[in-house]
């Protein structure tokens, strides 16, 4: 479980948690306060039972499921869309992929509020914010020829052992053979970080949601081979109407890209 906790106005305790199992989700909403809002992200199941509870809503994701090994993952993806993308990639000449190092790191926001700025209406970045982040998260940059060309920030949870992806840009936008290159870069950043999770015990790749299935960014997550799956969030307060305005104004101030789809989804 992943936990983050801010507060509003200097009263209202605003927390987000990410992955709760079904127990810690009771316990968490039977023992709020007046002045407390609790945000739930990635639920796996439907919750009965919860406290306090203002608002429920549900969503597909796809999940890559990495306990299966590598040469599994991998022959699961769609031959034409997305493996032989990968393999295009691995041809490229001065190809290199960092995850926060201090390159990584310093190259990260530049690149995505760049690309969010162009595909718009995305989220911009602060500086504070993917800080926050990163307490909880990797950021990952593939370049060529030194050129940072896309970027993953992922949410990271060992005891659940699962990943999210929450940000996902590119310099696509920059130019024609940028855009051409970015497609297969991307697929082989996503397999670099499978790759790096499955290593480190991850069982869960959790690609950040999806609008639906017939969608242009659903099609790319789920050439990757994963199972589609519904994840569940909830909004809870023991005052209704000061949980909605709280949820709201942390919304507006704070553009927090957590509560469901990454960057390049929408």
């Amino acid at each position: 479980m992943v936990t983050f906790e801010r507060r509003l106005g200097g009263l209202i305790r605003y927390r987000k948690v990410f992955f709760p199992s079904h127990r810690a989700a009771l316990e968490i909403s039977r023992s709020m306060m007046v002045s407390d809002i609790v945000r739930f992200f990635a639920v796996s199941c439907e919750l009965s039972g919860v406290a306090n509870m203002v608002s429920h809503q549900s969503m597909l994701t796809t999940h890559v499921d990495l306990s299966v090994g590598l040469e599994r993952i991998l022959s699961a993806m769609k031959k034409k869309s997305c493996r032989y993308e990968i393999q295009r990639a691995q041809k490229l000449s001065a190809v290199e992929v960092e995850h926060n190092s201090s390159r990584a790191l310093r190259d990260f926001l530049p690149l995505y509020n760049s690309f969010a700025k162009a595909k718009g209406p995305v989220p911009t970045l602060s500086t504070g914010q993917f800080r926050e982040l990163l307490a909880h998260g990797d950021a990952f940059v593939v370049y060529h020829h030194r050129r940072p060309m896309c970027c993953h920030l992922f949410l990271r949870d060992t005891e659940a052992r699962a990943v999210r992806l929450l940000y996902s840009g590119s310099a696509r936008f920059d130019s024609v053979e940028h855009a051409s290159n970015c497609g297969a870069l991307n697929r082989y950043l996503h397999w670099h970080a499978m790759q790096h999770y499955h290593a480190q015990g991850i069982l869960i790749f959790d690609f950040g949601g999806i609008r639906h299935l017939t969608h242009p960014t659903a099609r790319f997550k789920l050439s990757f081979g994963g199972a589609v799956v519904t994840e569940h969030y909830y909004l809870c307060g023991r005052t209704a109407w000061l949980a909605k305005v709280g949820g709201a104004l942390y919304g507006k101030f704070f553009k927090s890209a957590a509560p469901s789809l990454s960057a390049q989804q929408r």
